[in-house]
């Protein structure tokens, strides 16, 4: 059956235990070594932590494991990632909480490539409940397949030459120089300002897909890589993702978010710089002494190519 007569298709439920060491292993890997997610009993969750429940927890569309979304009838085993997005309905989740989780395919389309080949966006849609079965956190993952592959021939791409220079072996904190603010200090059309961390090193991207569960080859074998028709293995959209929510968890403390949604414009590769930039897009009073922010987030590489763009909330009230 094709992908869009599964449309409804639900997955079992699974508990999330939110651990603390967890939470510290994805803020290492995402550059945020925050007291904000490494301190105290019950640290908050990193805005954009729940990538890692599917793979670490439960199940994907592209890792089923079993459950009824082995049935879909769509090649997913080079699956590329346009959109995910996180919604909290309330303060963020905490070290210590255990939550179920139940993954639905809420939506399938179809639309013509630039090259003229047939795209499939799937979007599933996973909620996690907590113990009295509130819908705390709403997750949206978008998958891209195509029609059309790398080992067809017509893939151009070029990569940065990759010189591996390591600093060390830990991740470091290329934003902390960046001061947190509180609402008087934020202006609409401003932010942090710029930062590049430089060429991207292939540790980072392992070390991050480590931590989130991934384990598609496609990311760390450069054989395997290759084999597929790429020219070399590729970063996650999901770890730039999250390194701008490390950026903005420097800038405004991170349990105010409310959401986050990220969109994934471009593949990138080891030794490409990333730059990191943000700004608030408008503020706003609402009923009730709610303090809204809404930020736009930007990662680019060397060339100015937008490679992972974001839209956030934040509740400063």
């Amino acid at each position: 059956m094709p992908a869009r007569d599964h449309i409804g298709l639900a997955g079992p439920d699974y508990q999330v235990d939110i651990e603390r060491g967890k939470i510290r292993e994805f803020a290492r890997a995402m550059n945020a070594p925050l007291g904000d997610f490494l301190d105290g009993p019950a640290p908050v969750v990193p805005a954009t932590f729940f990538v890692s429940a599917p793979y670490t927890w439960g199940y994907a569309l592209e890792r089923p494991r079993g459950t009824a979304f082995a049935q879909i009838d769509e090649d997913l085993s080079v699956p590329l990632h346009a959109e995910e997005e996180f919604r909290f309905t309330g303060p963020l989740p905490r070290a210590g909480e255990r939550l179920t989780a139940r993954a639905v395919l809420e939506d399938v389309r179809e639309k013509s490539g630039r090259s003229g080949g047939k795209l499939t966006f799937l979007t599933m849609l996973t909620e996690y409940r907590d113990r009295n079965g509130r819908v705390v956190v709403e997750q949206r993952s978008t998958t891209v397949t195509t029609a059309r592959n790398p080992g067809d021939g017509d893939w151009v791409a070029e990569t940065p030459d990759y010189v591996p220079a390591y600093q060390g072996l830990d991740p470091g904190d290329p934003f902390t120089d960046i001061a947190r603010a509180g609402w008087d200090d934020l202006v609409e059309g401003e932010g942090p300002g710029t930062i590049n961390t430089g060429p991207l090193m292939l540790g980072d991207i392992v070390r991050f897909q480590g931590v989130v569960g991934e384990d598609n080859p496609l990311h760390s074998d450069v054989p395997w890589a290759h084999a597929n028709g790429y020219p070399t293995v590729f970063g996650l959209g999901m770890h730039q993702a999250s390194v701008l929510a490390a950026y903005a968890a420097h800038w405004i403390d991170p349990s105010t978010v409310r959401r986050f949604r990220a969109r994934f414009r471009n593949v990138y590769w080891p030794g490409d710089s990333m730059i990191y930039a943000g700004q608030v897009k408008s503020l706003s009073s609402e009923n009730g002494g709610r303090r809204i922010a809404e930020l736009l987030l930007s990662c680019t590489r060397q060339d100015g190519s937008t490679l992972v763009d974001v839209d956030m909330t934040c509740d400063l009230s």
